[in-house]
């Protein structure tokens, strides 16, 4: 006769046998079944169920997060994991190969030669027509929509033949590579300060008033590398003083598929050059980005985009727009947001007890932590280093060396990665927080 718990003990344990027989068959990528779903395949209650993954959580085989589910502990199951969070490039097991794959195959099979040609100055034409009907923008030109080598080829396109002696301002902290083009090229530029409440509007306004600034550039969301976006309010002030004091916004909108929100384009294109790439999202190796500049500087854009020729290559343009109109586009961004959206879960989770300020964000690629400015960031960085746990500060983001702010890259690491490494990092943080001088008053 069975005794009363013995179904729920033998059901459990089979439970937990299936699990590992499945995540040593690499049946599941990352996050395990739901609750629910292996009790009724197992016809069971939820409990027993509870008691299968708190067992495997026990031998470290998995583990849990709040909101989100059971992820496989791969550090145990496999013994190797990657924590860098320092890095910005694309996760390769995200970017889209299979169906990049079968769209290069279906351009090449079209058998069109004049793909593997010179590029047009303005791009490929049905690619710009494409690109205009889904900005929704009717009133636009086609003589304003380019295609660029990239959004560096589209920032040496703007600011590397029209800036002449006038002056651009960036916000501090900005994208790496936009300050590093201002320096390298010796162009006059200013900054403005950006925090988590946004850009120092009061700053903003008296550096833009002497109509010395011709262009701001700006990530208005997903920032690079705070990874905030700029609220309404604020966008309406900036192209308000744009108006008045007849400066162009350059958005750099580099994560378009994994945004929300309004962009400067969207609500003011006739002040925005609006900048938008694929590299995140789909592959970096297609070297394509989309810019659409106002009516009054799309001559002089156009003319020098004749000159230079810096458009993309034929066919990373053809390849791009087949992969745009297809079946593959939608399904495969709905994955990368779903792989997002569960890093952010997990990080959120892993981040309870850390002391200071932190932005972390509803979707996109950055987290930002944030110490004071007494705090030891370098020797942070150096324990987690030597931990194995790559970390990045804002060297070569901002010209204040005083700011203290981790940059945290949420796309690089696996789950059990994202779980293992930022709770290593809160804990590092408070035993040097703990390990404060009483008498000095500093961190150590």
């Amino acid at each position: 006769m069975v005794q009363k718990g013995e179904s729920m003990n033998y059901k459990y344990t089979e439970i937990m046998d299936y699990l590992r027989r499945e995540i040593e068959k690499d049946a599941y990528t990352d996050k395990l079944p739901s609750i629910r779903g292996l009790a009724i395949k197992f016809g069971c209650s939820n409990s027993t169920v509870i008691k299968a993954y708190n067992e495997l959580e026990s031998l470290n085989l998995v583990f849990s997060a709040p909101k989100s589910g059971y992820f496989i502990n791969r550090d145990k199951v496999k013994g190797e994991d990657e924590y860098d969070f320092y890095s910005g490039v694309p996760y390769n097991k995200t970017l889209p190969l299979e169906s990049l794959t079968k769209v290069y195959m279906k351009v090449l099979e079209d058998k069109n030669k004049a793909l593997l040609n010179y590029s047009y100055p303005m791009g490929y034409n049905l690619l710009r027509e494409y690109a205009l009907k889904e900005l929704h923008k009717e009133d636009i030109p086609l003589e304003s929509v380019l295609i660029t080598d990239g959004a560096q080829g589209a920032l040496d396109l703007i600011l590397g033949t029209t800036l002449k002696g006038k002056r651009v301002l960036v916000e501090d902290p900005t994208y790496n590579i936009a300050l590093s083009y201002l320096e390298i090229n010796k162009l006059d530029y200013d900054t403005v300060n950006r925090d988590l409440s946004g850009i120092d509007m009061e700053e903003f306004e008296a550096k833009v008033e002497s109509g010395e600034v011709h262009y701001f550039y700006t990530m208005s969301r997903n920032q690079n590398p705070l990874g905030t976006d700029l609220d309404m309010e604020a966008m309406n002030k900036v192209i308000s003083l744009s108006r008045k004091h007849g400066f162009y916004i350059i958005e750099d909108d580099y994560l378009n598929e994994l945004s929300k929100g309004p962009t400067f384009f969207s609500l003011a294109d006739d002040r925005t050059i609006y900048i938008r790439s694929f590299s995140k999202t789909i592959s970096p190796t297609l070297r394509v980005a989309l810019m659409v500049v106002p009516k009054e500087l799309a001559k002089e854009i156009s003319y020098n985009a004749t000159y230079l020729n810096q458009s993309a290559a034929l066919l990373s343009q053809a390849v791009l727009l087949k992969y745009l109109k297809s079946e593959f586009y939608m399904k495969d961004m709905s994955h990368q947001k779903e792989k997002v959206k569960q890093n952010i879960m997990i990080f959120r989770n892993a981040l309870q007890g850390y002391p200071f300020k932190a932005h972390i964000p509803e979707t996109g690629l950055y987290a930002s932590l944030h110490f004071p400015k007494e705090f030891k960031l370098k020797t942070l960085l150096e324990s987690l280093q030597a931990k194995g746990y790559r970390f990045r500060d804002l060297t070569g983001f901002t010209k204040h060396e005083d700011l203290k702010i981790l940059r945290v890259s949420l796309t690089q690491v696996e789950p059990n990665a994202m779980n293992v490494a930022i709770r290593e990092l809160v804990k590092e943080v408070l035993l040097m927080r703990e390990e404060k001088d009483d008498k000095n008053k500093i961190y150590i």
